[in-house]
């Protein structure tokens, strides 16, 4: 992809691993060691509870349950609320904010950037994505999981969330990463965030993983199409 350095596509690693990756990209771009936008996609094993940077611990997960069930927790170097990581494709891009393709966009021009190629790679799919544009008031820190909080640039199938992302930035660089589900458990993810007795109908109204849609689809099918979204939407000519 010209303009871009693509990271190799792994197999499934620990979510402490994958968030010290990820923070690492970002700390290179951010000391200028790195010039060119960074795109990696990765899949994690075991499950992981992702929390924002700000997040409570204690409020936004049920510690004793992640730990009974094998799920890992860790803290996201970016904000945004929990995410349970499992069957699904992250997405990460790490870029300085003065060259091309993200140079002078501030926060939201950027997510916008980056979800125009995410939506590219999902209709590739033959999915009816889109952008909301609706503007909603911000959650409280933990008073949901991330994908139950559909704002401005996120992507929907159908009326549904179907990517949560979050992104922090520095003085020169930043880093946007983001889940894109295959399937969601629904109930484990209310258990795991210590809502257990949640109905969960809303949530399902809310957020689908993308098998809901594409019965039989592949993490790697999956992987092709956002690189290809990548490729014709940001990649250099």
């Amino acid at each position: 992809m010209k303009g871009w350095k693509v990271l190799p596509w792994e197999e499934p690693r620990p979510g402490a691993w994958q968030m010290a990756l990820d923070e690492a990209l970002f700390r290179e771009a951010e000391a200028g060691r790195e010039d060119q936008p960074v795109l990696r996609l990765y899949r994690w094993a075991p499950p992981c509870l992702s929390l924002g940077r700000h997040q409570d611990p204690e409020v936004a997960a049920d510690g004793a349950f992640c730990r009974a069930r094998g799920i890992d927790v860790v803290r996201r170097p970016t904000g945004g609320l929990a995410v349970l990581h499992d069957d699904e494709v992250t997405y990460a891009v790490v870029a300085p904010m003065d060259r091309p393709p993200f140079a002078g966009l501030n926060l939201m021009e950027t997510y916008g950037r980056i979800a125009g190629a995410l939506v590219e790679g999902l209709r590739g799919l033959g999915l009816p994505a889109e952008l909301s544009r609706r503007r909603v008031s911000p959650a409280p820190l933990s008073a949901a999981p991330c994908f139950q909080v559909p704002t401005e640039n996120e992507i929907l199938v159908h009326g549904r969330k179907v990517v949560g992302s979050a992104q922090l930035r520095g003085q020169r660089a930043f880093l946007q990463h983001g889940a894109v589900p295959l399937a969601l458990d629904y109930r484990l993810l209310l258990r795991a965030t210590g809502r257990g007795d949640e109905d969960e109908t809303p949530y399902r109204a809310a957020f689908a993983g993308l098998r809901e849609f594409l019965p039989g689809l592949t993490a790697e099918t999956l992987r092709d199409a956002l690189l290809e979204g990548f490729r014709k939407t940001l990649a250099r000519p």
